[in-house]
């Protein structure tokens, strides 16, 4: 018994339980890309897949559409991989446990991977059905897209044919994306110094079930960053009390707002009245926008060294002066971010504490603004710190014959006005036209909520009428 089995559209649900079953994070999308290149070739499709594992299947435009302009569907095969905290699911082996809740499709304890492979189950459901109406029709999924847009910027020039691209990766039914951010990562080291320590009491202290959320979608919408946090709890235990800490760790995406943090600390005095006080304090911060947030602690053995003082309050002076959440604004249109960071993994190891911050702008002068910014913090507390995993921003185009047809074909099958939308997260769309720049783009999707955590649904309803009016889009470019 398939799990979506009666869901419509019922080949579109088919294919998206089909690759739920594959693994594919980022940098590990081997299996998904061969899949696709086997389903091509079984549909008698062109195909083509490059070094980066990005995958080009080609169909041939339907009768009577072989004058129309060529059509790109895009999406990437890659997803964000997050689990709840008591999940034993293994991204790189499990299939994804699908699950039906009313209106939606999600999963149990794990992000739903809806983000993207409904394009790719969209796309491929399009490509089968020899019923429908269109013009030559290229299917481009693309690899790593979650960590770096890196099999987008790996795309060579020349490969694509089709001169309009419709993205499907898109969160909000019947808002049309015609722009999108840049950005880049800030990987800072800050070295530590360990000492040899011998007391008797140390403790595991613990933040999970933060709402967390996409860094680019999410990052305006007040949700707690356990990271920050943490340093909270730290600031206030360490004006009641003395002891060492010993190591410190939180989130495990760069583009998740993080969930989770934890670190262990050892004392000379038994601290567990203290501890309840202040994580109860730091708790009510947060009670209003995150009721659902747990802070815990757990006395632990063993801890025979911890970071020495000087070490310390460098660390919590660097996280505390390094922003999280919004930098600026858009000035023609307030409601939109322009520029943000998302400070979204700490780790320790022997030597150093590893910190990665994720900046986004849709404006090049403000991330250089940003860059020189958080850089300097780094500088300040004599960190070294490393630029990675550039991407460019998607610029509005102020003509652009596949917007103006998708806002009224959206119109004519809905009867609704499409909302025309500049978003904050970033979007291929952007590095694609780094070689294509001729290429006329456009995002779309159904409804998805909480995307890049385990709480990440698709709405049934709409991803049926986002693919009728995806296919009638097609129809209506001739």
């Amino acid at each position: 018994m398939r799990k979506l089995e009666g869901l419509k559209p019922e080949r579109v649900f088919y294919y998206f339980e089909e690759i739920s079953k594959i693994p594919r994070e980022s940098y590990h999308e081997q299996e998904i890309s061969n899949f696709l290149m086997k389903f091509g070739k079984e549909h008698n499709l062109e195909t083509y897949q490059d070094k980066s594992l990005n995958v080009i299947l080609r169909k041939k435009a339907s009768p009577g559409y072989e004058d129309a302009p060529g059509v790109i569907l895009q999406g990437h095969m890659d997803m964000v991989c997050e689990k709840e905290e008591d999940s034993q699911h293994d991204f790189s082996k499990d299939s994804i446990d699908l699950m039906v809740k009313g209106n939606y499709v999600t999963a149990n304890k794990t992000t739903l991977g809806a983000d993207n492979g409904i394009a790719v189950a969209m796309g491929l459901a399009i490509l089968e059905d020899d019923n429908l109406k269109h013009g030559p029709l290229e299917l481009l999924l693309t690899t790593s897209e979650e960590i770096d847009l890196g099999g987008a910027l790996a795309l060579q020039s020349g490969l694509l044919q089709g001169k309009m691209l419709i993205n499907i990766d898109s969160e909000e039914e019947g808002i049309l994306t015609v722009g999108s951010a840049g950005g880049e990562g800030i990987d800072i080291s800050l070295p530590i110094e360990r000492i040899n320590i011998q007391y008797p009491f140390a403790y595991r202290i613990k933040i999970q079930n933060f709402l967390g959320g996409h860094s680019g979608a999410e990052i305006h919408k007040q949700r707690g960053n356990a990271n920050k946090a943490m340093i909270e709890i730290l600031d206030v235990l360490k004006e009641k009390s003395d002891f060492l800490l010993v190591s410190v760790k939180g989130g495990s995406k760069d583009n998740a707002i993080p969930r989770t943090a934890e670190v262990i600390i050892a004392s000379e005095e038994k601290l567990d009245m203290l501890l309840r006080e202040v994580l109860k304090e730091v708790k009510d911060l947060y009670i209003s926008f995150e009721p659902q947030v747990e802070m815990f602690f757990e006395e632990i053995i063993n801890v025979y060294e911890a970071i020495d003082e000087n070490s310390f309050y460098r660390y919590i002076n660097l996280i505390e002066e390094i922003p999280t959440g919004v930098y600026t604004w858009m000035k023609e249109y307030p409601d939109i971010v322009e520029a943000s960071d998302n400070l979204a993994i700490v780790k320790t190891e022997e030597d150093m504490i590893q910190i990665t911050v994720s900046l986004r702008s849709s404006e090049p002068e403000v991330l250089a603004r940003l860059k020189t910014y958080i850089s300097g913090i780094a500088e300040k507390y004599k960190a070294s710190y490393e630029f990675s995993g550039a991407y460019p921003e998607w610029r509005y185009r102020s003509v652009s014959p596949l917007r103006e047809k998708a806002v009224k074909v959206w119109k004519d099958l809905t009867g609704e006005d499409m909302e025309v939308s500049i978003i904050h997260a970033g979007l291929e769309c952007g590095a694609l036209s780094q070689n294509y720049p001729d290429i006329d783009f456009i995002s779309m999707g159904p409804n998805m909520q909480d995307v890049h955590t385990p709480e990440e649904k698709l709405e049934i309803a709409s991803t049926e009428k986002a693919y009728q009016y995806l296919v009638k889009l097609l129809e209506e470019l001739k």
